[in-house]
This record gives structure tokens, C-alpha cells and sequence, in this order.
């Protein structure tokens, strides 16, 4: 988000320079960007260590970035989450919120991870001190659970949604007719997306028992890197019908290839996914939770739904029963995501930007 932000800032006119331990591809013309703590970047947050890598990054990170970001003290300091210094801090979910609902869940292995203490810690300072000018939530959701988890005063609270980057965020029948092909998907069948690396909170239990009331023409092609065995073992008789494609970069050719976009998660802050996959017209079907409740509208460019798999067969059999509607919620999608450009996010960052300006020349500081 920061180096899509930074390239829109620059578009803009805006000077802006960005701290971060490795910079992948061009910044913009009006972009400054300072490396700190490079070796970080070579620190194994991946895989079977990865909290070990994690806990070791992440502090450091916070520690080198928090220092570094005193040589800017007459700018406008915007931290993404891991400074804890500055005037603006983007927060994209409130970590005490998320653990609430895995316990609302029954699900307690967050316990084993160190991180969440980690970060539980950080937030008592950086939210519950309330460091910052101005913090800027993703949703409203985020924006209530700022105040009830933090009691961040809701004057000092703006809600600025992500961005998504249009041009790479397409309507594209060939790339989909090319992922069809990888795995094997005739041209006429109906595909189901599901994509998240936590298939148990991201609800495909409930999507893989939807696919089983419904035709043998559909097919559910799952993106992600979880553990897909105990879903295999769910149904065994659909696993001709479900696709596991594994964590995929590629994902704007997934959207393509889909249909429809199914996702009955049980948390989320505003869900870069779905509207990934609406900016590429593929209508989404999606639990009434964080910021998904924020810019999908029932029936008009998707369907909300419920962790209930005889509703979610009822809203997918629903959507496509009527060609000429599943034809306008597509169009619809895809106007909606036009609304989330990256250029329109940077002039509300802008105009947050100005009025802390404007409050520290006040001030003196």
C-alpha cells in the first residue's frame, strides 16, 4: 500500500519519500527513497521459522524506522502500522479485534504466536497512547474498534479506504481462458473463487459444502497457501470439482477465470480481495463484515451472505439464473471499484495531510 500510495502522492504533485527495508520496482519521479535496515529483507518471515523470522524483523523494523523518521520532524510523518512515531497512522486492522473473533470462534492456536503479544504491546502505545495526530482507519469497522478496543477519540479518526490499482486490476477473458486451461476447466463450466491464506477463518468449509448442492457444472478453484488436506477430506466426492492452486502472484488472472468470487470470512478490516476481484467484474458474494459491508450493495454489484452453505448455493443459484443480471452485477462491480482509485485515496491523504499541517503551524511544533 505504501509504494502504491507514494506513486499517487507523486502523480499528484506531492513530494513524499518513503523508509523501508527493500524497495521493489520504480518509485515516482517525485518519490525519495531512503533503505534502513536492509538485512532485514533477508530475514525468513516464510515458512516453517516464520515466527521466529517475524519476531526479530518486526521489532527491529519498529526500532530502526521509529529513529529514523526524526530527521523529518517539519513533514508529515505517515506510518503504515510498524513506526511508532509520526503524525498519521494507517491502521488496516486492530489486531485485539481479530483475536476476539478467533475466540468468539473456538479457535485458540493464535496462542503459539508470539507476534500477537508483540503487537498487542505495540498498539497499547502507539493507540491506546494515542501517538499520533490522526489515524486513519480503512473502514468504519476499523474506526469502531479503534474506539471501543482503544478509545481513540473519534474526532482524531479518519477513514481513508485502500486503493486499487485499475490498470492492473482488469476485465480480461484471455487471461482467464489461459487459467481455465492450467488446470483443466472446460470453457462452459461455472468457477467458483475462494483466495486467503487461512482457509479456516476465511470460511471454505462452508464454501466446499455449498459446491455440494449445487450442479456438477460448477467447479471451485481455492488460492492460497494453507494446508488444503482437511477440506480434501471434508467431501471426498468433490475433490474432482476443487482445485487447489496454491499461494498464486498472479492473481488478476484468477479473478479473470472465475465467475464468481465466494468469500464467507468471519473477520475482516476492508478486504483487499474483494475488491480485487470486483475491479476485475467478478461479483462477489461475501459475509456482512468489515469493510466489504462498506462498498458491496446486495443484488447490485454482489450478494451478502452468511457461513450457512445452503444460503451461499441458494445466492450463488440466485445469481446465476438470470444471464442478463450476472451480466449487469459484473458491470456494476467493476464501477465500483472505479470508485477506490488510487489517485482519489491520495487526495483524501492530502487533504488529512493539510489539516495536521495546518494544526501543528498552529501549535508552534
Amino acid at each position: 500500500m505504501a509504494f502504491e500510495l507514494s506513486h499517487a502522492l507523486s502523480r499528484a504533485g506531492m513530494p513524499n519519500a518513503v523508509l523501508a527495508t527493500r524497495i521493489d520496482g520504480m518509485p515516482g519521479p517525485l518519490t525519495a527513497v531512503s533503505v534502513i535496515g536492509n538485512f532485514l529483507s533477508r530475514v525468513p518471515t516464510r515458512g516453517a521459522f516464520r515466527y521466529v523470522g517475524r519476531l526479530l524483523a518486526v521489532p527491529l523494523f519498529s526500532l530502526i524506522s521509529t529513529a529514523s523518521v526524526g530527521r523529518f520532524r517539519n513533514d508529515i510523518v505517515i506510518s503504515h502500522g510498524d513506526c511508532m512515531a509520526g503524525d498519521l497512522m494507517v491502521i488496516h486492522a486492530v489486531n485485539a479485534a481479530s483475536l476476539a473473533e478467533k475466540r468468539a470462534d473456538g479457535h485458540w492456536r493464535w496462542r503459539l504466536n508470539p507476534m500477537h503479544y508483540l503487537v498487542g504491546l505495540r498498539d497499547r502505545w502507539t493507540l491506546g497512547c494515542r501517538r499520533f495526530r490522526r489515524y486513519i482507519a480503512v473502514s468504519s469497522r476499523v474506526e469502531a474498534e479503534l474506539i471501543q478496543y482503544y478509545n481513540v477519540p473519534k474526532e482524531r479518526i479518519r477513514i481513508i479506504p485502500n486503493g486499487i490499482d485499475l490498470k492492473r486490476f482488469v476485465v480480461s477473458p484471455e487471461a482467464g481462458a489461459l487459467v481455465r486451461h492450467e488446470f483443466g476447466i472446460p470453457a462452459d463450466a461455472r468457477v467458483l473463487l475462494f483466495a486467503g491464506h487461512e482457509f479456516r477463518r476465511k470460511g471454505l468449509e462452508f464454501v466446499v459444502r455449498a459446491l455440494d448442492r449445487l450442479p456438477a457444472d460448477f467447479r471451485l478453484l481455492v488460492v492460497g497457501s494453507d494446508d488444503p488436506a482437511p477440506y480434501r477430506a471434508l467431501l471426498p466426492h468433490l475433490n474432482d470439482r476443487i482445485l487447489f492452486a496454491g499461494a498464486r502472484r498472479n492473481m488478476t488472472d484468477f479473478y479473470a477465470a472465475a465467475d464468481a468470487f465466494v468469500f464467507p470470512t468471519n473477520y475482516e478490516t476492508f478486504s483487499l480481495v474483494c475488491m480485487e476481484a470486483l475491479a476485475c467484474g467478478t461479483p462477489v458474494l461475501a459475509t456482512r463484515v468489515g469493510g466489504i459491508e462498506d462498498y458491496i450493495v446486495d443484488g447490485e454489484n454482489g450478494f451478502f451472505i452468511t457461513r450457512d452453505p445452503e444460503l451461499i448455493a441458494s445466492r450463488i443459484t440466485e445469481l446465476f439464473a438470470d444471464p442478463d443480471r450476472l451480466h449487469h452485477i459484473s458491470k456494476a462491480a467493476r464501477a465500483t471499484a472505479e470508485n477506490y482509485s488510487w489517485d482519489q485515496i491520495a487526495a483524501q491523504y492530502i487533504a488529512v495531510a493539510e489539516e495536521v499541517e495546518a494544526e501543528k503551524r498552529a501549535a508552534g511544533t
